[in-house]
């Protein structure tokens, strides 16, 4: 029994979002349907690993910023 994608880990999500960086729509069409999952989830993983690196950024400035 696979878990399901909203069961994956953090790590498999990123794993899947470093995997599928390079595909085109098409590729990325295929990929997800061969993992059973959907294009928005791959997108949506994106978006949150983004967003995450974006608040990673802010906390290190505003922690350089302390130290000052």
């Amino acid at each position: 029994n696979k878990p399901t994608s909203e069961h994956w880990s953090a790590e498999a999500k990123f794993a899947t979002v470093l995997e599928t960086a390079s595909l085109n729509e098409a590729e990325l069409s295929e990929y997800c349907r061969k993992k059973g999952l959907y294009v928005e989830q791959v997108k949506a993983w994106k978006s949150d690993a983004l967003r995450g690196f974006q608040n990673s950024k802010e906390h290190e400035q505003g922690a350089k910023r302390q130290r000052q």
